[in-house]
C-alpha cells in the first residue's frame, strides 16, 4: 500500500501532522519507535514535587491517543535510510527491511542534546540536572545553579540571573570567553560568576544534585555548591536519514545540520517537508513544534492536491481512476 503521507517521528511536531493529515482524509502512517517525545520526562529538585514542566505536554498526550486509534498504519519501528523513486515518491526502508512508500514526507526526528559525559550527568538527569533551561530556569527561583557551555549557556545565565540565587557560568571549550559577545553584561551582573578556564569533572548528589567538581587549566580544583546544573552545549539535529542525496537533490541543511525550510515547512526537496528541532525554525518548546507540524501537514495536503492535478492533466485522462 502506498501511503499520502508518511510521518517520521513521534514527537509533539510528528503528532500533530499525522492528526491533521487525518483530518485531511488522507493515508497516514506514522514511523516511530515511541510516541509523545521527551515531554513524559519529568524534572524535580529537593523540596518540589516531580512535574511535567514541559507547557503542551497534556496536548501531545491527546494527540498521541488520536493518532494510536485513527492512523493508517502506526510503525513502531526506525527508519534506516530515505531514497526517491524515478516517479517521485519516498522510499522508506524501516529497521526490518520492509519498504515503506508515500508520496510525500514529514520529517520530525527531532534533536538531542551534546553531552558533557562525565559521571553524575545521566544519574542525575530530571533530578537537577537539565539541557535545557527554557524548560526548567523556573525550578531554580531563589536557587544556586551552573550553566556549561558557550554562547548558549550564557544567554540562560544571564536570564538565570534573574530568579536565581547565584549562577556559575562555566565555559566550555572551544568557546572563549573574549569571543562571546554578552560576557560583558554576565561580567557587570554580580549573581553571576564567570569560569572561563575550567572544565566540569563530576556531578555530585545524594538523590538530587548538591554540586559539581571542576578543574582549571592549571590543574587546581575547585567543588561548588548548587541545586541545579544546565549542560547547555546545543542540540544535535537528527538528520542521517536524509543527509545522502535523495534524487537530484542534496536536502539543504544550515552550517549545524539543521534542515532548512521555509514558513511553510517545505525543504528544497520537492514532496519532502520538516518540522520541530530538527529543522532551523526550532525553540525547543511544544507548543511551537505543534504548529510546525500542523504547518507541515497542511502544506502536505497543498502538495498533494497539485500534484494529483498535474497528474491528471499530464497522461492519467478523464473518468481514469487515480491512486497517489
Amino acid at each position: 500500500m502506498e501511503y499520502d503521507i508518511a510521518v517520521i517521528g513521534g514527537g509533539p511536531a510528528g503528532l500533530a501532522a499525522v492528526c491533521y493529515g487525518l483530518q485531511a482524509q488522507l493515508r497516514v502512517a506514522l514511523i516511530a519507535s515511541t510516541l509523545g517525545g521527551k515531554v513524559s520526562s519529568p524534572f524535580q529538585l529537593r523540596g518540589l514535587p516531580a512535574v511535567e514542566s514541559a507547557r503542551g505536554a497534556e496536548l501531545v498526550q491527546q494527540f498521541a491517543g488520536y493518532v494510536e486509534a485513527k492512523v493508517t498504519r502506526l510503525v513502531p519501528l526506525d527508519a534506516e535510510w530515505v531514497t526517491l523513486d524515478h516517479h517521485g515518491d519516498f522510499q522508506v526502508t524501516l529497521e526490518d527491511g520492509e519498504l515503506l512508500s508515500a508520496a510525500s514526507l514529514i520529517l520530525c526526528t527531532g534533536a538531542k542534546a551534546q553531552r558533557l559525559y562525565i559521571p553524575g550527568e545521566f544519574e542525575f538527569l530530571g533530578r537537577g540536572v537539565s539541557y535545557s533551561a527554557t524548560s526548567h530556569a523556573q525550578f531554580f527561583r531563589n536557587r544556586s545553579v551552573a550553566v556549561v557551555g558557550g554562547e548558549r549557556a550564557l544567554n540562560d545565565a544571564l536570564k538565570l540571573a534573574a530568579i536565581a540565587k547565584r549562577v556559575y557560568y562555566i565555559v566550555a571549550p572551544p568557546a572563549q570567553e573574549k569571543a562571546l559577545p554578552l560576557v560583558e553584561a554576565a561580567g557587570h551582573d554580580p549573581k553571576i560568576s564567570i569560569y572561563p578556564n575550567w572544565k566540569v569533572q563530576q556531578i555530585v548528589g545524594d538523590g538530587y544534585v548538591t554540586g559539581l567538581t571542576m578543574e582549571a587549566n592549571h590543574g587546581e580544583t575547585r567543588t561548588l555548591a548548587v541545586d541545579g546544573v544546565f549542560i547547555e552545549l546545543g542540540l544535535l539535529p537528527n538528520t542521517d536519514l536524509v543527509r545522502e542525496r535523495l534524487g537530484k537533490e542534496k536536502v539543504e541543511m544550515d552550517k549545524v545540520g539543521r534542515i532548512v525550510v521555509n514558513h511553510q515547512c517545505e525543504t528544497n526537496v520537492t514532496g519532502l517537508f520538516a518540522a520541530g528541532d530538527v529543522t532551523n525554525v526550532y525553540a525547543e518548546q511544544i507548543p511551537v513544534a505543534i504548529g510546525e507540524g500542523v504547518k507541515a501537514a497542511l502544506t502536505a495536503w497543498s502538495y498533494l492536491a497539485t500534484r494529483k492535478q498535474k497528474r491528471f492533466v499530464h497522461g492519467v485522462g478523464a473518468g481514469a481512476s487515480l491512486s497517489l
